[in-house]
């Protein structure tokens, strides 16, 4: 489950942020009981602390490595082509839209 910037932010409080009043085990079980659809492990807890000491952020960090080889557009015109013509094979489609 991805954890949107608010709940994030709400578990450095928990924690006490830098002088880590409450163990990563107690923050997991008070936001838990807190919001029972969105339960998260001590894992999660410890891993959005460490972000934070060491990016100071709790935003999503730039992903390393190749970008993506097809752009929304590029998708939406070889879904088009496809649902136009369904017998199309997968190697006529890629070379038609330059795709890997």
């Amino acid at each position: 489950m991805v954890l949107s910037e608010r709940p994030r932010l709400e578990i450095l409080i928990l924690l006490g942020c830098g002088d880590k009043i409450r163990s990563e085990a107690e923050v997991c079980a008070l936001f838990n009981a807190k919001y029972p659809e969105n339960q998260i492990s001590q894992g999660a807890v410890s891993k959005i602390f460490h972000k934070f000491e060491e990016h100071d952020t709790v935003h999503d960090l730039p992903r390393i490595g190749l970008a993506r080889a097809l752009n929304e557009e590029k998708k939406s015109d070889i879904a088009l082509e496809f649902l136009e013509n369904p017998h199309t094979s997968t190697v006529s489609l890629a070379r038609n839209h330059d795709a890997p």
